[in-house]
């Protein structure tokens, strides 16, 4: 045995001695003939190595080559789809005799990559050869007859071991002609480190991309299993000023890899990491900083969250969450308590992302304008362009239930409600609504996917506050009371301006034990007798208590036209009809103040018999002018007289004398008989003469 040892030892010393003698008489120029020979009868390909080539046999197969440079298709734009300032290589021999592959070293150095598609849509990494065989026709003797087995020949692969693998330096480059489409990343620069197949994998680069530096860190602890189909421990962290994102868990490598575990993301603006990408969304204030973080199963397509948290444009929320990214456009699918949703923040030219802010002019009786009217009147409705087309980023159908809905300067409560948004058309359906201490339903539609934005929405609300909501919706701060509401608006514009004047619609109010502040319907007509009068400081300071007011009201291009106007109280009776012009914020009106002899409200006799002045109501919306209907007034002065003479107990008398400014006499005295009304000096009396 012993002699048979020393035979086969000598047997390998030759062979070794052979192999570096080999190694130390052949020219390196024909190592690089025949590699180059080799590359191209299996690509298709000029392979070119125009630097020295250095071979080792011993203690490894190594192989050195500088400046090697791949060809591309001939259709492509560049000639080398593959370059190199150096290429190395070590393969460690005696391993590979027990099975195990133990590469010593791979190392490209400023290597560059570029990968393209031509307009049929033929990628530059297809190679003729392996094309044609690819189409060629199988032969009999290599057919199985459809029961095939895996061969079981070969050696079997005991283990990997690797050294040194890195790339230094690199650039990678895409391009694709049918769309367009082109992506370039520099400096790359990745260290892959695995000991064993048994032991952690440990993988770290970094790159640079649009400018960016992104720094790409992940570990596995059981190669083998992740080799072998399996399952293996598995972290990942990668980081750039666009996005951070960390995850921990486990990664399956199945026909469709798969990663289970925890995950965070967080992206400082959506706006800003879509543009890096290469698709930029439209101007606006919306889409900027989105984190989230919880529970994930999740393949390269699609990303299933349980139990997340997240904070999107500064709306929090909690639920689970899918995300699909098959389709043109990401799809978000799921269920979500937030604390607030704003819809400001997606309509670039709206109102203020606060919503809902709009601040009181002045106390409920002595501001002489409209309140935030005075401001909105005084410069108009914004022409700023509204952009809904940042819709169309993203795909949704969710189920939300929300603590607040901002939408424009309107703050809507507690709220559920689902969430449709498919091409840029979002469709809000709020089956539970509160709104201003009020309950009831709404549906709300935005368009986005056209040139021109437009909106669609009904509500239905009872139990409504009529001064917190008129104050956001329209600035408007003279009217308080609690109603309810059944109004549907349509309309469509590029600014809030246009879409007011496009405005069309219908609907009906009604508010009950309320008034009208700052307006005292008596004082009003007193002095609007003695004269004209402008803003709503005209009506005194005092307010007008009601017991119901209402009425219907149709909405043209922005014109609001209301023919039944009625507000009943104890002492007055108020019908009215007009026109309100929503693009100019004017109003024109004439109302039919009725003050009556009789102290009953809500359900009382409409008719009931008192002294009726017409008033005209014109002008801006936020400072009107009051003047008394003087045709009306003198087409019928006998019916005046007659009025006054049916109203019971002296009412008429009482009435009159406050207001024409007389003091009441207190009634009968001495047992002087009362002097009776005279028809011209009443109306002259009425008119301060």
């Amino acid at each position: 045995m012993a002699r048979i040892a020393l035979i086969v030892f000598g047997i390998i010393v030759l062979l070794v001695g052979g192999l570096v003698a080999a190694a130390s008489f052949i020219p390196a120029e024909t190592y690089k003939a025949e590699i180059e020979k080799a590359v191209e009868q299996q690509t298709g390909r000029q392979l070119r190595i125009e630097g020295d080539v250095g071979i080792t046999f011993l203690p490894a197969i190594g192989v050195e080559a500088e400046s090697v440079r791949f060809a591309n298709a001939e259709w492509g734009s560049k000639p080398d789809m593959v370059s190199m300032d150096a290429m190395q290589v070590s393969l460690k021999i005696l391993p590979l005799l027990s099975g195990n592959v133990e590469l010593d070293r791979f190392v490209l150095v400023r290597p560059e990559i570029h990968l393209e598609m031509n307009r049929q849509g033929t990628p530059n990494w297809q190679f003729k050869p392996a094309q044609e065989a690819a189409e060629a026709p199988a032969s009999p003797s290599s057919s199985t007859g459809g029961d095939e087995t895996p061969s079981e020949g070969g050696a079997a692969l005991n283990d990997i071991r690797l050294g040194e693998i890195a790339v230094e330096n690199g650039i990678a480059s895409y391009k694709d002609a049918r769309s367009g489409a082109s992506y370039e990343i520099t400096e790359i620069n990745t260290v892959l480190n695995l000991p064993s197949l048994d032991r952690q994998m440990v993988f770290d680069g970094s790159a640079v991309w649009n400018g960016d530096t992104i720094e790409l860190d992940l570990t596995a602890d059981r190669p083998r299993a992740l080799i072998a189909g399996g399952e293996t421990p598995f972290t990942l962290s990668l980081a750039t000023p666009k996005i951070t994102s960390g995850f921990e868990g486990t990664v399956t490598q199945a026909d469709t890899p798969k990663l289970a575990g925890t995950m965070n993301v967080d992206i400082p603006s959506v706006r800003a990491l879509a543009a890096w990408a290469g698709s930029p969304l439209p101007a606006g204030d919306g889409f900027g900083p989105f984190t989230i973080k919880g529970t994930v199963s999740a393949t390269p397509e699609v990303f299933d969250f349980s139990n997340a948290a997240l904070n999107f444009d500064e709306m929090e929320g909690k639920g689970a969450l899918n995300v699909n990214l098959k389709g043109q456009r990401p799809k978000l699918t799921g269920k979500l308590d937030l604390e607030t949703i704003n819809t400001n923040v997606y309509m670039a030219g709206g109102a203020s992302a606060s919503g809902g802010q709009a601040p009181a002019s002045g106390t409920s009786g002595g501001n002489a304008g409209g309140g935030s009217a005075a401001s909105s009147s005084a410069s108009g409705w914004s022409d700023e362009p509204i952009d809904m087309s940042g819709l169309k980023a993203v795909d949704a159908d969710l189920a939300l239930s929300a603590q607040k809905i901002l939408v424009q300067n309107i703050t809507i409560g507690e709220s559920m409600l689902g969430v449709k948004l498919s091409g840029g058309i979002l469709t809000a359906d709020l089956s539970k609504l509160a709104l201003y201490e009020g309950a009831g339903e709404a549906m709300v539609t935005l368009n986005g996917a056209q040139a021109t934005p437009s909106l669609t929405a009904t509500f239905d609300i009872s139990n409504i506050a009529a001064y917190p909501l008129l104050r956001d919706a329209a600035g408007f701060e003279r009217l308080e009371g609690t109603g309810a509401m059944n109004v549907f608006i349509d309309t469509r514009g590029k600014s809030q301006k246009q879409m007011i004047s496009a405005m069309s619609g219908n609907g009906s109010v009604k508010f009950a034990n309320g008034a009208i502040k700052g307006i005292n319907v008596a004082q009003l007509l007193r002095n609007v007798l003695s004269g004209a009068l402008s803003g709503w400081n005209a009506g005194g300071t005092q307010d007008t208590d009601f017991s119901e007011l209402g009425g219907t009201f149709t909405i043209q291009n922005g014109i609001l036209s209301n023919q039944d106007f009625q507000l009943l109280s104890p002492l007055a009776r108020v019908n009215g009809a007009g026109t309100v012009n929503l693009p100019q914020q004017t109003l024109s009106y004439r109302v039919e103040p009725k003050l009556a002899a009789t102290l009953e409200g809500q359900g009382g006799d409409e008719s009931a018999k008192g002294i009726e002045v017409p008033i005209i109501i014109e002008g801006p919306w936020a400072n009107p002018k009051f003047r008394p209907d003087l045709k009306a007034i003198l087409s019928d002065p006998e019916g005046a007289v007659n009025t006054i003479k049916d109203l019971k107990d002296g009412g008429g008398k009482k009435l009159l004398e406050g207001l024409i400014g007389k003091p009441a006499d207190g009634g009968d005295s001495g047992g002087t008989s009362e002097k009776k009304p005279n028809v011209e000096d009443a109306i002259k009396g009425l008119f301060g003469r």
